[in-house]
């Protein structure tokens, strides 16, 4: 294994429990996400997977609160990033990162998860298998416009702890995509690992596979599973979600500010005429 992969993730995870801590004395829950996740619930072992942040989830009303406490611990606002937080690192070693998240893309009401979606972890608490899967399935496409290798080795070792035989798993998992409407989403995923590493029950199958106009939707993320696009890196999440778009289009005061230093009308004028040299860039 590569030492500076090894060392990185220790770095990184050891940042994140320290955070987690400090937002735990002051009542704020923080839950990981992605690689800080796996790496946390043994999915990976340190340095298999490497990791450049770690992301972290925590409620919107305590977000403010939360990066009060990065602040006391020596971070700062990471320079044209809406969300991440760094540190600089002791003599010549890189920074730590920490990505923030108040909302996941691929359900209404995050609140959902902190009320009912987690679970018991050796530091914590954590995502469910099935939400974890979800997440880890559907990232890639919605925020990227991609499948990576990477993204379905992921999902394939998430399903792959699950106890048992997985059919519990499975059965959860596509119960919760046809709640949260994920099932286009998360298909080219489900195929290809059906194709492949796993032993996936007919019936959950049956369960995930997109249906009536579910399939044409579950047809543009297909098409960026097999190749990335820039045009649907912005179009899958609003196909997704449509009120994605507003989002998109009007941003939070808080966005505006960290991205572009002003949240004047003016700035919000410019905001269609950026996102379109971005993908016109791109």
């Amino acid at each position: 294994m590569d030492k500076a992969i090894i060392a990185r993730e220790i770095l990184l995870l050891e940042a994140f429990e320290e955070a987690r801590a400090s937002a735990a004395k002051a009542g704020i829950e923080i839950i990981p996400l992605k690689g800080a996740a796996l790496l946390e619930l043994g999915i990976y072992k340190i340095g298999e997977r490497g990791m450049s942040d770690a992301d972290v989830l925590v409620r919107p009303e305590e977000l403010a609160a939360f990066e009060g406490i990065l602040a006391g611990l020596g971070y700062q606002p990471m320079p044209n990033s809406a969300d991440a937080w760094l540190r600089p690192g002791a003599n010549s070693a890189p920074p730590v990162i920490l990505d923030l998240h108040t909302g996941l893309w691929h359900i209404k009401n995050t609140d959902e998860l902190f009320d009912w979606g987690l679970e018991p972890a050796p530091g914590g608490l954590s995502l469910g298998l099935e939400d974890l899967f979800l997440h880890a399935a559907a990232h890639p496409l919605l925020h990227h416009g991609e499948l990576t290798p990477r993204a379905l080795e992921d999902c394939a070792r998430i399903a792959l702890s699950a106890p048992g035989d997985g059919e519990k798993f499975w059965a959860l998992a596509a119960r919760k995509a046809g709640v949260y409407g994920m099932r286009p989403v998360i298909w080219p995923v489900v195929r290809r690992l059906a194709r492949g590493p796993l032993a996936i029950p007919e019936s959950a199958l049956a369960a995930l596979a997109p249906r009536g106009l579910e399939k044409v939707k579950a047809a543009f993320f297909e098409r960026a599973a097999r190749e990335h696009s820039v045009l649907l890196e912005y179009l899958l999440p609003v196909l997704h979600r449509p009120v994605l778009l507003l989002k998109y289009a009007v941003p939070e005061k808080r966005f505006m500010l960290r991205r572009y230093g002003a949240a004047s009308a003016a700035a919000y004028l410019l905001r269609p005429l950026r996102l379109l040299i971005s993908i016109l860039r791109r």
